[in-house]
């Protein structure tokens, strides 16, 4: 029998005993003790397994809630709604799942936006806690530069209700009244100024200066950046000079100017400092001397090395022309060119288009030495160009090429049959190998002492045999001073010459068959010059200078007017024999404005005219000799020349100007144009000189013309070429080699254009 108050189950705290197990346990004899236990142990566990469903109130972790209020334990599904915690926002809905709590619905607690905290002005801040204007954020205010804080608290933070305290206040620094200024004046706001104002100093009296800064400003710690200046007497001192040295002692007054030098490869930078009561006017500074190359220009093919503008002192360029131009003044297709140390460059880093001067000395007639500077440009033609008497023309066209002038030359000795010389005279002549042999008969003599017993037979030989003359008439004047007068008579007995003599005028006179020395009659003897020679004398003296030497004066005097004598001063000699830039105007003469250079060199002509009235009294140029220019003398002529009316068709041209007068003045011009067909050889307008018309001319344009065979050896080239054709259309080319030991200049192919070949050059190659 089991004893009672053994059975009696003690719960803990929040359970309760079941009074039907107690009731089975106290079962008297109803039931054995066996199976007694067995109904204890299946009740216990039954409510030991209902108890552990239930979820406790402690057991709630999310986080930021609330259990204030709520049951200390629920059981199997039930639900509970929580609530978020001070500065939180949010609500949970959880259910009791086996012992467990588990959220089922609603929002987690986040902590509560506050917003923006607002900005000052002249002011920032940033945030010290949280990295969001969230619940527990704080900000701090600061000021920026100039500005105070003006507030006691300099910060806010979020709390749930939001931002606690006002947006702090910046407010600008404010620098001390400025008084007592004496003699200076003071520009800006001087009483209330605040932080960046800036104050101007000047002094009074136009002769004192500042005696410190004229510029002062309010800082941001409220302090002026500098005292208030004095004014004292005007005086300046040197800075430092870079690259440059003067006289670091002195001390300069009102208006004098700083001398100072820089160094090698440096210049002063243009003007003059000069002190004043601002200081000095300009800053003294030495600048790196360079030569500028600019933009490329029409020709240059490439420049090395590429993309470099700025050189300095030393640095070369290379220059390389393209196809049919050359270095300006050279006759180079590329070249190295160097930047000098006045900052110039050596030579002209230009290309030029190759050109062709009018063939001076080749004896073309036609067409007619323009009187000006005429260039030709690239393969540009002469078309049935003329010779002189006694030559004949090459080839029916003379081509401009990179070697001038093409075919060389132009013109050649046209053989004549010569004639038997006329006998009179006394002349007698005899057929020789070469020509003839002269001898004068009895009671005669030569008129030239000079001539040849044999002369060769040429077209001046027939024409102007030798003269024999009698014995008692005066022939060629010997003297060698004298320009000798080419007269087909002897002079008389007793005739008297005056002739034009290198230094002094000269006098001859007939006696006898011999020529006497006799006294100019006149004007008398000109005053002599010192280093000038007299190179005219008619009623008039014309002085020229001797080279090195520079006319100082007039360079023409006549016997009817007392005027001085000029005088020759003896010039600088140029290293290079350059010329400087020619006068536009002298001596009544007007330069004609064509292919003007930079520099020029010995033997560089240039091409002017007379004024309206005037004629030249020499050659119508300037020529550059030792450095100076040797210029043309205009005088006043009597008459006054006007070209008539232009022909309105010429040379394949026509007038193109409507706008006709009767007569034009020296130097005008009209505008033609072209017939179809038909190109213009050189300028497309005619020019009124001396009276007269000089007409433009208009050839036929070209059609495509064939070329003949090539050489097949020519400037040092042998043709490559083994399958040569009789003719050869526009373009199309022949190759070349070069001889052992030289190399192409340029191209290695000849070219065929406008019916000529273009020939490539081989030149020598260089070990």
């Amino acid at each position: 029998m089991i004893n009672k108050e053994l059975l009696l189950i003690h719960c803990q705290k929040g359970y309760h005993s079941n009074p039907y197990a107690a009731n089975l346990l106290g079962m008297g004899s109803n039931m054995d003790v066996t199976t007694k236990i067995f109904f204890v142990a299946f009740w216990l566990s039954f409510f030991t397994v209902a108890k552990s469903q239930e979820c406790l109130k402690k057991d709630i972790d999310f986080e930021n809630t609330l259990r204030s209020g709520l049951e200390d334990s629920y059981p199997h599904k039930a639900t509970v709604r929580l609530s978020c915690a001070t500065g939180f926002v949010g609500s949970l809905k959880i259910e009791c799942n086996n012992g467990r709590w588990e959220k089922t619905g609603g929002r987690d607690c986040k902590k509560r936006p506050c917003g923006h905290p607002g900005d000052t002005p002249n002011g920032d801040f940033r945030l010290t806690k949280e990295l969001e204007f969230v619940f527990g954020a704080t900000v701090e205010y600061t000021c920026r530069t100039g500005y105070v804080m003006a507030s006691r608290v300099n910060y806010r933070n979020c709390r749930s209700q939001g931002w606690d305290n006002a947006v702090p206040v910046c407010e600008v620094v404010r620098c001390p009244v400025i008084s007592s200024l004496g003699d200076v004046i003071a520009t800006g706001n001087t009483e209330e100024a605040s932080y960046g104002d800036v104050i101007h100093f000047e002094c009074e009296s136009p002769n004192k200066m500042v005696d410190g800064p004229q510029d002062i400003n309010c800082k941001d710690n409220g302090q002026w950046s500098a005292t208030i200046p004095k004014c004292k007497e005007i005086e300046c001192r040197a800075p430092k000079i870079h690259n440059g040295s003067t006289d670091y002692n002195r001390v300069y007054r009102d208006n004098e100017i700083m001398k100072y030098t820089c160094d090698s490869k440096y210049k002063q930078r243009a003007g003059n400092p000069r002190c004043t009561k601002y200081g000095w006017s300009i800053p003294p500074e030495c600048e790196e001397i360079t030569c500028l190359l600019g933009a490329r220009t029409s020709g240059i093919a490439s420049t090395s090395p590429p993309g470099k503008n700025i050189f300095k002192v030393g640095e070369d360029v290379e220059i390389t022309c393209e196809k049919t131009y050359l270095i300006v003044w050279t006759k180079q297709v590329s070249k190295n060119i160097t930047c000098q140390a006045d900052g110039t460059w050596k030579s002209s880093p230009v290309c030029e288009e190759m050109t062709c001067e009018y063939p001076r000395g080749q004896h073309l007639s036609y067409p007619y030495e323009p009187y000006y500077t005429k260039r030709y440009k690239f393969m540009e033609k002469i078309r049935n160009y003329r010779c002189e008497d006694g030559y004949k023309s090459t080839a029916a066209i003379a081509t401009c090429t990179e070697n001038g002038w093409e075919p060389k030359p132009q013109c050649t000795v046209q053989e004549k049959v010569c004639k038997k010389p006329v006998e009179r005279n006394g002349l007698i002549s005899n057929k020789v190998t070469k020509g003839f042999s002269y001898t004068c008969g009895s009671g005669y003599k030569p008129y030239d002492e000079k001539w040849w017993e044999v002369l060769p037979c040429s077209e001046e030989q027939q024409s102007n045999p030798p003269l024999c003359i009698p014995n008692d008439q005066c022939g060629q004047i010997p003297d060698i001073h004298a320009k000798r007068f080419q007269e087909k008579k002897g002079y008389e007995n007793k005739a008297i010459l005056k002739l034009e003599c290198e230094s002094e005028p000269c006098c001859f006179e007939c006696i006898n068959g011999q020529w006497k020395n006799c006294e100019s009659k006149g004007c008398g003897t000109p005053p002599p010059v010192e280093n000038a020679v007299i190179v005219h004398i008619q009623q008039q003296a014309n002085y020229m200078c001797r080279e090195n030497f520079q006319m100082n004066g007039n360079p023409i005097i006549t016997c009817t007017n007392s005027q001085e004598a000029p005088a020759c001063i003896q010039q600088e000699l140029n290293e290079n024999h350059e010329c400087p830039q020619p006068d536009k105007e002298i001596n009544n003469a007007v330069l004609i404005k064509r292919n003007l250079k930079v520099t020029y060199q010995k033997g560089d002509i240039l091409h002017y005219r007379c004024k309206p009235g005037f004629d030249f009294q020499t050659v119508p140029s300037a020529t550059c000799s030792e450095g100076q220019w040797n210029y043309p003398q205009c005088i006043q002529t009597d008459e006054k020349l006007e070209c008539p009316k232009p022909n309105k068709k010429i040379n394949n041209a026509v007038l193109n100007k409507t706008d006709e007068k009767e007569t034009y003045q020296e130097g005008e011009t009209v505008q033609y144009k072209c017939k179809p067909g038909f190109d213009f050889q050189n300028e497309s307008h005619a020019n009124c000189s001396k009276g007269q018309w000089i007409y433009p001319e208009c050839i036929q344009s070209d059609e495509k013309l064939k070329c003949p065979k090539p050489n097949k050896r020519i400037n040092n080239a042998v043709l490559n070429k083994t399958d040569e054709k009789e003719t050869y259309q526009e373009g199309e080319t022949v190759q070349y080699k070069c001889k052992p030991g030289f190399d192409f200049q340029n191209e290695s192919h000849a070219n065929c254009s406008n019916g000529q070949w273009i020939y490539p050059k081989c030149i020598q190659r260089e070990y």
